[in-house]
């Protein structure tokens, strides 16, 4: 029986904390939250901008967008792109800082 005045650890008693390995964990430094938080943030961004990219290729290979509306795509895309890399310039990250593990799916960028 552990002892009740003892700290408690509450990753310990976790079990998702242990089902989950040490490398997929989330670590945010106190020194560096904004950059931390930052990279977090700008990488589902990052992410979700992919997903999008991936979608606009489906449309324009099944033929489903007029030249307009794959020209205003492709657009928003890049601009969406540069816009990531700024605001990572912005915290000192680089566009590779924001690939995020995706564990047995691989890395996103």
């Amino acid at each position: 029986m552990s002892d009740p005045s003892a700290p408690h650890d509450d990753a310990r008693d976790d079990p998702l904390a242990d089902a989950l390995p040490d490398m997929t964990r989330l670590r945010i430094d106190p020194e560096r939250v904004e950059q931390d938080l930052a990279r977090l943030v700008l990488g589902l961004m990052a992410f979700l901008r992919q997903l999008m990219e991936l979608q606009a290729v489906r449309r324009m290979e099944a033929g489903s967008l007029t030249p307009e509306q794959e020209e205003r795509l492709g657009t928003t895309l890049m601009r969406a792109e540069e816009a990531l890399h700024r605001l990572a310039a912005q915290f000192g990250l680089s566009p590779e800082d924001l690939s995020l593990d995706l564990g047995a799916l691989g890395r996103t960028i």
